[in-house]
């Protein structure tokens, strides 16, 4: 698999089933949680945050229900469902250490610890290459990944479901370590800044508009009259137009992860009593915007409009890209510090996840945002780290 990226670590590596830096021992312990979502952190919560947090238990079931679903404790694998759990799980250890999350990568490594490896074949180490590299590349910015590269992981013995359901578990660890981060500020601490690991480059992406774009599968949909009973009753559960859409068709390959992935997607979006806000809105512009999705930019654009957002906000995102330098600009140009805090806090988040802490929340909260608002735009900016990853890896973004 072709390197894309100018250098964004010190070298390629290859994850083992224990810790790569010898401060950081591998703690057994850390697959033995009883909440495998969460890790535990919310039981050091202080008890007011803990009931904000409570508040979410519909979400907070459904992201449970998605690890099981990708991470179960048994696995049989089949012509049509290659991924091992020992694939599965070492692609997790690889995303969570890009994110660099420490709980995280403790919990995957002690998972992935018992487990046997895979024999040292030359058709084996080729193929754990390209799982590792891919899962690294997608895990550390969206628009790395092109075409060839999903080629690739055919030519080594990935079938289409194989890769819808790489893609998602790729995506789904990207927002677990970005909620894990949002609780690690809540504790009033970082994640921990793991070695080597430098924050991305800026996404290069150009052309974000508010126009009505086209998605379009790079891989083959499932018709919906040959699918199976479970994959159309997930269609018919999850939206009305479900089967006449490529993304979800696409994703029914794996209905059960497809099934847990909307309905976090939903309980994050239609959460409180103002389903459209134009906060959530904005952390979804913002979010997709770096991780370079001009879909998901245009369509939550509109619904930020929608909500009574401001123009010039979106004209000045849409006309530059996020970078380093974007909070303190923007900060000049809006009447309102509102938003350059929600910037602040979903800029930390989406490209460095392991150093978001106390100081982003208290921005929003000086802002004027409430806690539960505080959290929404959080938990949007998590999500879309997961939702982007699909809609950049699995599809083409099209002019109408």
């Amino acid at each position: 698999m072709e390197q894309q990226r100018k250098a964004a670590h010190s070298g390629w590596y290859h994850e083992t089933q224990s810790s790569q830096y010898g401060h950081l021992p591998l703690d057994p312990h850390a697959a033995l949680v009883q909440d495998r979502f969460l890790l535990g952190l919310d039981i050091q919560l202080d008890p007011t945050l803990r009931q904000l947090l409570n508040e979410r238990q519909k979400l907070l079931r459904a992201s449970r229900a998605c690890y099981e679903v990708l991470f179960p404790d048994n696995l049989s694998v089949s012509r049509t469902e290659t991924l091992s759990l020992y694939d599965r799980l070492s692609s997790a250890l690889t995303v969570a250490q890009v994110t660099g999350v420490q709980s995280l990568c403790s919990h995957y490594a002690a998972r992935l610890a018992p487990l046997s490896s895979p024999d040292a074949s030359r058709e084996s180490n080729i193929r754990q290459t390209h799982i590792t590299q891919f899962a690294r590349l997608l895990a550390t910015q969206p628009t790395l990944i092109t075409p060839p590269m999903l080629d690739q992981l055919y030519g080594v013995g990935f079938s289409t479901r194989d890769i819808v359901t790489f893609t998602q578990l790729i995506g789904f660890v990207s927002y677990q370590a970005r909620v894990l981060a949002v609780l690690n500020g809540l504790r009033g601490r970082a994640a921990a800044v793991l070695p080597g690991f430098p924050a991305p480059e800026g996404c290069e992406q150009k052309g974000f508009s508010l126009a009505m774009l086209q998605w379009k599968s790079r891989l083959p949909e499932v018709a919906p009259e040959t699918a199976s009973r479970h994959q159309q009753d997930v269609l018919d559960l999850i939206a009305p137009d479900a089967r006449s859409s490529s993304f979800y068709t696409l994703l029914v390959h794996d209905a059960d992860a497809l099934s847990e992935f909307s309905a976090v997607f939903n309980h994050v979006m239609q959460a409180g009593e103002r389903p459209k806000a134009a906060w959530r809105e904005l952390s979804a512009v913002a979010t997709s915007q770096l991780n370079g999705c001009l879909y998901c930019a245009g369509i939550h654009g509109r619904l930020y409009l929608d909500a009574g957002g401001n123009e010039t906000i979106i004209a000045s995102l849409f006309e530059d890209n996020l970078r380093d330098d974007a909070v303190d600009v923007l900060s000049k140009m809006l009447s309102e510090r509102k938003e350059a805090a929600l910037l602040d806090a979903v800029i930390t988040l989406t490209r460095t996840p392991e150093r978001f802490d106390a100081r982003q929340l208290h921005g929003l909260s000086d802002a004027g945002y409430s806690a539960t608002q505080s959290l929404d735009i959080l938990l949007t900016a998590a999500l879309f780290s997961w939702s982007n990853r699909l809609i950049q890896t699995l599809g083409d973004t099209l002019n109408r």
